[in-house]
């Protein structure tokens, strides 16, 4: 089979960008996760690097710029244009290994693929610029018998069976068009590759339904109400701020009035805009009818609100910096996005601060030492400055201890695993994704979190500002969920965690170890590739 002509490639590798997107939330048609691939390797698999950077710039960016088309409510404009430079930029490099790869060794191609894909996946997952959204294994996030597998090897693992069978597919589609006998033992002997991989699919869908049957331990169970109090990130906060605490004062009563039992109320993210712990400490009007309301609701609760202190100053009070809402730049002080847990008499229990700031929104590495860029960065975005935490508390309920995440700190497997190894028995994510303004934000966001849940076992609440606010039980299905977009609350109960599992206990395995095979099999297709002309010449002149 000779290379695919160039408006084919064209074609193929817009085919994939389409059928990629449409696996992911909202269309949420999660299989076409296994053969939204095949298209672009099938030209991939067959051309030169010069080619696989063009097309995979025609399918990464296309792919990129329609799945993240919300991020311009974020950094308008070039907020789409740089996560799809970045991101589009990964894929692409993807594609260039798979394509040396491809070449160097044909036979292998279809097993060394999927290493390759998820060791990029795991390799964007970490830094400043760390990014989860788009990853294979996500699309299917609704194929729950399947992703049960996530207990072993977490999310990379399911991707890794998801690219492995485009791949294979690809792979025997493109050995079959080249054999022109088509006798049936060939045939069979080239449906190999995809067959090895539908068979790992149905074995983990047998394993899912066994993990299925598996019970939930009732013993134990705390009851939660989240409020979803709709406060918009754009207000002005001295003008809305009394309006948000009489909906989020409002709520919390009507919840623990027609709910026997609650334990713990659980306000979102920044549902108070000015630091809690120094303004409780100073008792200045605003925040003591918060600690009234805990008070007379006797009931324990966790609020997300930033916190600001001076560094070797420990608790002091920062009295003139009390009314702000973000951190100053021409300032020595520390700002954390932080979330309070308050005890039933109003006394702040613990504080978890964000460690997995937001890029360029919450937090500029190098903003302080280049003023201008700084500077320029604050025209599109409301605060760089907020300093990352440093430990995965864990807060010690009497009945279940429990880890308090903030926004896209739950799309991380490894980082979620953290708080359940110091012992949390589940986790409470607090969001506010209300600047999306999209529900395909909402919901790419929401539906990843489902693995945090199976991956350990757990129970996973999410409370954001204006959804997607739900209960996740430890076999990642939905059990309460509230509409986006509308002022309510949830009362549900979560329990302790099943079991340890694998995954818990011993990391990302898989990824780790796709890191190396990438390596070597780059190494070991640049040297065939550039062997293989020279020993041919030799060959010739003997």
């Amino acid at each position: 089979m000779q290379e695919p002509k160039w408006y084919l490639g064209v074609l193929l590798s817009f085919v994939t960008a389409f059928l990629l997107l449409f696996a992911y939330p909202t269309f949420n048609l999660n299989f076409l996760g296994f053969i939204a691939l095949v298209p672009v390797f099938f030209v991939v698999y067959r051309t030169t690097v010069a080619k696989t950077i063009g097309y995979g710039i025609l399918a990464g960016f296309t792919f990129y710029c329609l799945y993240l088309f919300w991020m311009n409510a974020y950094l308008a404009v070039i907020g789409v244009a740089f996560t799809t430079l970045l991101f589009g930029g990964y894929f692409v490099i993807t594609l260039i290994i798979i394509n040396l790869t491809a070449r160097a060794f044909p036979r292998y191609r279809a097993f060394i693929t999927p290493f390759i894909w998820i060791a990029v996946e795991y390799v964007r997952s970490f830094g400043f610029l760390s990014f989860t959204f788009g990853s294979m294994g996500y699309s299917q996030h609704n194929f729950l018998r399947f992703i049960q597998i996530a207990d072993i090897g977490g999310e990379p693992l399911v991707s890794f069976l998801v690219v492995f069978f485009n791949a294979a597919l690809c792979d025997s589609v493109i050995l079959l068009l080249d054999d022109e006998k088509k006798r049936i033992p060939a045939v069979f002997k080239k449906a190999v590759p995809p067959i090895v991989a539908a068979s790992l699919i149905v074995i983990s869908v047998v394993y899912g339904s066994f993990r299925f049957s598996e019970q939930i331990p009732q013993q134990k169970r705390l009851k939660l109400s989240l409020v979803q109090a709709l406060s918009s990130p754009r207000a002005e906060w001295k003008r809305e701020k009394w309006k948000t605490l009489k909906r989020l004062t409002d709520l919390s009563k009507e919840s623990i009035e027609k709910n026997d039992g609650v334990d713990l109320v659980v306000w979102t993210e920044t549902a108070v805009r000015t630091s809690l712990r120094p303004n409780l400490l100073h008792g200045t009007s605003y925040h003591e009818k918060i600690r009234d309301l805990v008070i007379e609701l006797d009931t324990e609760f966790v609020i997300g609100s930033p916190d600001n202190f001076y560094p070797g100053e420990g608790d002091s009070l920062i009295i003139n910096d009390l009314d702000e809402v973000y951190p100053s730049k021409d300032k020595n002080e520390i700002w954390t996005n932080s979330a309070y847990y308050l005890s039933r008499s109003g006394e702040i229990l613990g504080r978890y601060d964000k460690i997995k700031l937001t890029p360029f929104g919450e937090h500029f590495p190098i903003g302080k030492k280049l003023g201008f860029l700084q500077r320029v960065l604050d025209k599109f975005t409301d605060s760089a400055g907020f300093t990352p935490g440093t430990g995965h508390t864990v807060f010690e309920n009497p009945k279940l201890p429990f880890g308090v995440v903030i926004c896209w700190e739950g799309t991380y497997g490894y980082f979620i695993r953290e708080f359940v190894k110091n012992g949390a028995e589940f986790v409470i994510n607090i969001s506010n994704d209300m600047w999306t303004k999209t529900k395909a934000g909402h919901f790419q966001h929401f539906s990843m979190t489902k693995f945090r849940a199976v991956e350990n076992r757990i129970w996973f609440a999410r409370a954001a500002n204006d959804g997607v606010t739900a209960i996740i039980n430890p076999r990642g299905e939905v059990v309460k969920i509230l509409p986006i977009k509308e002022e309510g609350y949830l009362v549900g109960e979560v329990g302790e965690r099943v079991r340890e599992t694998f995954y818990t206990r011993n990391g990302d395995i898989l990824p780790k170890v796709s890191v190396w095979i990438l390596g070597l099999s780059f190494a070991g297709s640049v040297y065939m590739l550039i062997r293989g002309p020279k020993r041919g010449k030799n060959r010739h002149r003997s």
